[in-house]
């Protein structure tokens, strides 16, 4: 009985010490959606608002706090952080393009689903490769009073083994990331073909029945970030 007790307050103070190192997620994820309602500024404004969001991306790099950030092709991008959501925000505003009102965010905690993060900390900023993945957003319905019963990620991972079977010729999975607290999933893949995949995303069993719907874009994001060669 003792040795019982014993092994429970070990466990209990391991998953403290996991609690306070890694807070509300390992790591987290930042959409920068293009705000709509920005404020019309001149050219020159506009320019040195984007010198200073990439200065601030390659700052957060070196800091290894960010290990990635990447653009999307119709406006908006990403950020990949090292950090846990709550330490991932306090960081945010220093980007002057964010705190000017240029982007609207959404901040979640993520785990992987498929591939592997290896940062790039160790190369120089001109050695870091950029290529065109593409990227799909599922991303559940939460105007459905059935979502909260769904854990999304499970039809998710049916539809990245058909990805990787099915479609094997057309498309390289580089990585999948499930959003935590059950919201969505995003999937990046490369092709050397234009079309011919983004088809499979429509038969997600959630999108056909309304409780989740995707986007599929282009993204311009640093090589490496998921271990691919």
């Amino acid at each position: 009985m003792k040795l019982k007790l014993t092994f429970l307050a070990l466990f209990l103070m391991v998953a403290a010490q996991l609690q306070a190192q890694y807070g509300d997620g390992r790591y987290t994820f930042v959409f920068l959606n293009t705000n709509p309602d920005r404020a019309e500024l001149p050219k020159e404004q506009v320019d040195s608002l984007q010198s200073g969001h990439i200065a601030n991306i390659n700052r957060l790099v070196k800091e290894q706090k960010m290990i990635a950030a990447g653009p999307f092709y119709n406006g908006g991008g990403i950020f990949l952080f090292d950090t846990n959501k709550t330490d991932t925000e306090a960081v945010l505003n220093s980007d002057p393009a964010i705190s000017a009102g240029r982007f609207k965010l959404e901040v979640y905690p993520f785990d992987l689903m498929e591939g592997k993060l290896c940062t790039l900390w160790h190369k120089d900023e001109a050695d870091v490769e950029m290529t065109t993945y593409y990227f799909v957003r599922f991303e559940p319905n939460k105007g459905d009073e059935n979502i909260d019963a769904v854990k999304t990620n499970r039809f998710t991972e049916n539809l990245l083994k058909e990805l990787k079977q099915k479609y094997k010729d057309n498309a390289e999975l580089v990585g999948a990331i499930n959003l935590n607290a059950n919201e969505g999933q995003v999937v990046i893949y490369k092709s050397d073909q234009e079309g011919g995949v983004e088809e499979l995303f429509a038969t997600h069993e959630l999108v056909k029945k309304g409780l989740m719907s995707y986007y599929h874009r282009q993204i311009y994001f640093p090589k490496g970030v998921f271990c691919e060669n």
